[in-house]
């Protein structure tokens, strides 16, 4: 199977799809603690995504004893914003709270989990070690990850793990 996310010959990869996420919650993706993106809206898309830090920060809604145990006191100036953060493959979406009985404490910090919403489970969660420029857009969007992404990609991450290392399981 070719995996539009590694290293190849070619100058550039396949697009993926991508989604824009305000800042903290790209970064929580990219940091391994937020497992699923909740929605208003579904979609039958399953594959490769992009994780876009927007350039807008979510001051009000946001989780803050999160987000410092993640990035640290200062998290809502040091975040980067228009930039691809993380790469992941979205496995499923399914009805919010379908899910939410099941989720760790950080997960369900980093969500809206009522009725009506959907919840797109991201897994084998990458970091982008040197975020790359983005520009970008409201729902999916096609992303043309540039030659070399594979080497800038950090490990899998636990969610487990990474949940047990803040003390948010």
């Amino acid at each position: 199977m070719f995996d539009p996310l590694g290293d190849r010959h070619a100058v550039e990869a396949p697009p993926i799809k991508a989604l824009s996420l305000w800042q903290p919650w790209a970064s929580l993706v990219a940091a391994g603690v937020k497992r699923h993106e909740t929605r208003h809206w579904a979609t039958q898309y399953r594959g490769p995504i992009a994780i876009a830090a927007a350039k807008t920060m979510d001051l009000a809604g946001a989780p803050d004893q999160l987000c410092e145990a993640v990035a640290g006191p200062y998290w809502f100036r040091d975040l980067p914003r228009g930039f691809i953060v993380a790469v992941a493959d979205l496995t499923a979406c399914d009805p919010a709270e379908r899910v939410a009985d099941h989720l760790t404490q950080a997960d369900l910090a980093a969500g809206n989990f009522a009725r009506g919403r959907f919840a797109w489970r991201l897994e084998r969660i990458r970091r982008v070690r040197e975020p790359i420029p983005v520009v970008g857009r409201q729902g999916l969007f096609n992303w043309t990850p540039p030659g070399g992404l594979e080497s800038n990609l950090g490990p899998v991450l636990d969610h487990g793990a990474a949940c047990r290392l803040i003390g948010w399981n």
